[in-house]
């Protein structure tokens, strides 16, 4: 798999879904500098430049995540 980085905005626009669990491009930035999510800050833009497989692997987690909402911890 190719090594590809993108920028918040440019994620959402390659995978708009991730709209619909609420990320914008200042939510997946925070999570950038979190760490949950793989890159580096570009000089040039000053902008965070997301490895697209970690944000895929992170899109996923979540999906999860929201399907086990419902466990009945009694």
């Amino acid at each position: 798999m190719e090594i590809t980085h993108y920028t918040p905005t440019e994620l959402l626009e390659l995978y708009p879904d991730a709209k619909k669990i609420g990320w914008t491009p200042t939510k997946i930035g925070v999570m950038f500098r979190s760490g949950l999510l793989v890159g580096f800050i570009s000089g040039k833009h000053n902008s965070a430049m997301i490895l697209e497989e970690s944000f895929i692997e992170l899109m996923k987690y979540t999906n999860r995540v929201n399907r086990s909402r419902d466990i009945n911890l009694d």
